[in-house]
């Protein structure tokens, strides 16, 4: 929380980082949501997230992984990085250089799907679009996003159910394939 702003200007702050917070929860929401939902069969790791450490010059380090996730299900080892958001399309921003490169990487081993689980919020609607797809698609494309249609068409869908408030994800469905 920025409490340097004074006034008015404090007020815009607050607000903004309230919606800042929000939206990084309902990131932080759909991961838990998506890990709960993965069946007893399948092992699944959160990877850390970027985290820091300060001393009196304020230096920070980042960890740079490639996914949010490894998922195990025989045969198969699943590198996913989970994106929420809203709207009808994923930035090319929300991806950084390093995921894109090490997920292609990892997808030129046998038995490794790599790539992204994209939910859109709004739409109540959550795909699973392999890396190739998403860099195939970027170099061909003049767009600044990848667009809902793409998911639609390249992607796996993984059906959701909301319980309440929050989804249950039929993550058994998505390992089989079907």
């Amino acid at each position: 929380k920025n409490t340097s702003c004074k006034g008015t200007q404090k007020r815009k702050c607050e607000k903004k980082w309230a919606v800042s917070c929000m939206a990084k929860n309902e990131g932080k929401k759909f991961e838990e949501d998506f890990k709960n939902s993965v069946p007893a069969t399948a092992y699944i790791y959160k990877l850390k997230d970027a985290g820091g450490w300060s001393n009196a010059t304020n230096t920070r380090f980042t960890v740079n992984n490639i996914c949010d996730y490894i998922m195990y299900s025989k045969p198969t080892m699943y590198l996913l990085e989970l994106k929420s958001f809203k709207g009808k399309s994923l930035p090319y921003s929300n991806i950084k250089k390093n995921q894109t490169k090490g997920l292609l990487d990892a997808s030129e081993y046998a038995g490794i799907r790599a790539g992204i689980v994209a939910n859109f919020r709004e739409l109540n609607e959550t795909y699973y679009i392999d890396i190739r797809e998403l860099a195939k698609f970027k170099k061909s494309s003049n767009r600044k996003s990848y667009p809902l249609d793409l998911f639609r068409e390249k992607g796996q869908l993984i059906e959701q159910e909301k319980k309440v408030t929050r989804y249950k994800y039929d993550i058994e469905k998505f390992i089989k394939g079907e």
